[in-house]
C-alpha cells in the first residue's frame, strides 16, 4: 500500500538523514540535497504555505514551474499541509481543451518563476526564484505577489501537523489536466527500471530523471523512487549527462 507523502518525509528524516536523496545538476551548478536537507526545506516551504498563504486541506496550488529541485521540495510541501497541486498534463492531449493555458489556470495559490502580473482575484501569486542561492526575486514583483525566497527561509524547520492519511491513502496529490492522481496513482504512473549493477556501496538506489521529462513524470518517479529509500538525480534540460556524472553520483539505473 502505498504511503503518504508525510510518512515519506518522516523516513527520510530518520532512516540515513545524511544520505543524499536528491542532486540537481543545473547550469548554476550542482546542488545536493540529504534526507535531513530536503525535509528542512518542505517543512519551511509547509509553514510558508500556512503561515503567509493560510493554505490547507483541499487548497488549490497550481505549479506554473519547471523540473527543478524547488518544485520537489515545493510540491512535497504542499501534500503535507493537505493541498492538491495543479500540474499541465503535457501527456494528455485532451488537456489543452479545458486549460488553455495549463496549470496557471486553476488553483487559489499560483507559485511561478515566469508571471509577470498578477492573476486575477482571489488567486494569490507567488514567484520563486529558482537560482540555489537567491534569497529574493530577481527583479520588480509583480503588484500584489509574495516573494518566496525572501520569506521562506524566516520559517520554522518543523512543520508540526502533517496531513497524514496512513499507508492507504485516497487523497488526490496531483490534478493533471483531466486526471487525478492520488499516491497509488503516482506509483502507477511510471515503471522504475532495474538498478544497473544493483544499489551503490551504502545500499542506496540513485535514479538518474533524463532531461526533458514532464513534470508530472518526475513527480511520480521521484515520489515511487522515494517510496523505496531511493535517491534522484535531476539535470536541467540542456545540461549533459556525461559518463562523468553518471559515476560521479554512482547511478544505478536512468529513466
Amino acid at each position: 500500500m502505498p504511503q503518504s507523502p508525510a510518512a515519506i518525509l518522516a523516513r527520510m528524516r530518520s532512516s540515513s538523514p545524511s544520505t543524499p536523496r536528491l542532486v540537481w545538476h543545473g547550469r548554476d551548478g550542482r546542488i545536493e540535497l540529504s534526507g535531513r536537507v530536503f525535509d528542512n526545506w518542505v517543512a519551511k516551504s509547509s509553514n510558508f504555505l500556512v503561515d503567509e498563504l493560510d493554505a490547507e486541506e483541499a487548497t488549490q496550488v497550481a505549479l506554473d514551474l519547471p523540473v527543478h529541485w524547488k518544485t520537489l521540495a515545493l510540491a512535497f510541501a504542499c501534500w503535507q499541509v493537505g493541498a492538491v497541486t495543479i500540474v499541465e498534463d503535457t501527456a494528455d492531449p485532451a488537456a489543452g481543451e479545458d486549460h488553455p493555458t495549463g496549470a496557471t489556470t486553476d488553483g487559489g495559490i499560483v507559485l511561478s518563476s515566469s508571471a509577470t502580473e498578477e492573476p486575477a482575484a482571489p488567486r494569490v501569486l507567488v514567484c520563486v526564484a529558482l537560482g540555489s542561492l537567491a534569497f529574493a526575486w530577481d527583479g520588480p514583483l509583480p503588484r500584489g505577489a509574495v516573494d518566496f525566497a525572501a520569506e521562506v527561509r524566516s520559517h520554522g524547520d518543523v512543520f508540526p501537523d502533517p496531513v497524514d492519511d496512513g499507508e492507504a491513502s485516497g487523497r488526490v496529490l496531483v490534478r493533471a489536466g483531466h486526471r487525478d492522481l492520488t499516491a497509488e496513482d503516482l506509483l502507477r504512473e511510471v515503471t522504475l527500471p532495474a538498478s544497473q549493477g544493483g544499489a551503490t556501496g551504502d545500499g542506496t538506489e540513485t535514479l538518474l530523471l533524463e532531461p526533458g521529462a514532464g513534470l508530472v513524470r518526475v513527480l511520480a518517479a521521484a515520489y515511487a523512487l522515494w517510496h523505496r529509500d531511493g535517491s534522484v538525480v535531476l539535470v536541467e534540460d540542456g545540461v549533459p549527462v556525461t559518463e562523468s556524472l553518471l559515476s560521479g553520483e554512482r547511478v544505478t539505473g536512468r529513466l
